[in-house]
This record gives C-alpha cells, sequence and structure tokens, in this order.
C-alpha cells in the first residue's frame, strides 16, 4: 500500500501559487508584473518564486514569457481554495464570524491547519448542513 505524499509549500510560495492561480481565473495570461502587483513586491522577489515553483512542477515560466500553471499547479490551486472556502464557511457560518474577518483570518489559518484537522471541520460542516437540509 502507497500513500500519496503531499506536497507541503512554504506560506509565501503557496501565496504566490494560490495567487496566480486567482489571476488566471479572470484573465487569460499571467505576466511577472501582475504577480508582482498583487503581492506588493519586486519583480526579482516573484522571479525568484517562480524558479521554485518551476522546480517543483508547479508552474511553467521561462524569461520574458508569460506563466502558466502545470496540471499540479492548477490542482494544487483548486485544492488550496477549496480549503479556503471551508475555512470561511466554517467561520461565518458555525461560529458566527462576520465575512471581512473571516476572511483575513482565513489567511493565517490555512497555512496551519493540519489534514486531519480540515478533514474534521469538513465533516462538522457537512453533518451541519445536512441537519440544516433535514429540516426544511
Amino acid at each position: 500500500m502507497s500513500e500519496k505524499k503531499e506536497l507541503i509549500l512554504s506560506e509565501a510560495l503557496e501565496d504566490y501559487l494560490f495567487d496566480i492561480y486567482k489571476i488566471l481565473k479572470h484573465q487569460p495570461a499571467v505576466r511577472v508584473r501582475d504577480i508582482a502587483k498583487r503581492r506588493n513586491v519586486r519583480l526579482s522577489s516573484v522571479v525568484n518564486a517562480l524558479k521554485q515553483l518551476s522546480k517543483l512542477g508547479l508552474v511553467n515560466y521561462e524569461k520574458n514569457s508569460f506563466v502558466t500553471l502545470t496540471d499540479k499547479g492548477l490542482s494544487f490551486g483548486k485544492r488550496m481554495e477549496e480549503r479556503r472556502e471551508l475555512i470561511i464557511k466554517f467561520l461565518v457560518d458555525v461560529l458566527g464570524v462576520p465575512p471581512d474577518i473571516a476572511n483575513m483570518d482565513v489567511h493565517k489559518m490555512e497555512h496551519f491547519l493540519s489534514t486531519e484537522t480540515l478533514e474534521g471541520i469538513s465533516r462538522f460542516v457537512k453533518d451541519m448542513e445536512k441537519q440544516k437540509y433535514n429540516k426544511t
């Protein structure tokens, strides 16, 4: 029985990857300067991050070219988005945290919650939704 090893990125690399993912949802191509502007960092910082993400097989990056996500990068971005949405749903719907606060908090929480904790939150939210649905 072989276990699939989960790719673990630093908080900064996760943020870069997620920014690329989000940009690509709203425009067809991503340039280094788009990422730098969104993150409010220097171009050289973006290039360094892209080189690391490229080595990990998450992005396609070549100097003076558009940045794209690999299939692996796209999958990772989708998982990050789902994780964020789950945490926000838990904070807002279960704990009653205002959405603007939940959006600030999710950024801090998403990097540090274990897979087991996220799975527990997911089960709890799904059970809560089932109960809510069965009452109507």
